[in-house]
């Protein structure tokens, strides 16, 4: 995924004009993070995402997050549609921890002797 292939969508609604003023991005990698792109808001309306010298922010949040829960683990404001792409590349590479083993799991394994079948 690059910056060039996000899908945005309409955003920040402002009543006074009847238009959105900003613009948002969401993109979930296959590890499960999710990237969440914004358009920095100015003084107008932006006709599209991708204006020359637009700025955005990005938070990115956790595999494990929860619904309506979850916390961002990284955010950063000021960003150039370059420094999106970066901050993509290092998304998708966040690697995903190891299931966690249920400490109420009784199941247990045992071989049997050498010569034995099972």
């Amino acid at each position: 995924m690059t910056f060039a292939e996000l899908t945005w969508n309409p955003d920040q609604w402002n009543d006074e004009t009847q238009s959105h003023w900003g613009w948002q991005a969401q993109y979930e990698a296959d590890n499960g993070y999710l990237i969440v792109a914004n358009t920095q808001l100015g003084e107008t309306p932006l006709a599209s995402a991708t204006e020359s010298g637009q700025k955005y922010s990005v938070v990115i949040f956790s595999w494990d997050r929860a619904e309506g829960v979850s916390s961002p683990i990284f955010n950063e404001d000021d960003c150039t549609n370059n420094r999106v792409s970066t901050l993509i590349d290092q998304t998708v590479a966040y690697a995903q921890p190891d299931a966690e083993e249920d400490p109420n799991d009784t199941t247990t394994t045992t071989a049997s002797p050498d010569g034995q079948w099972d």
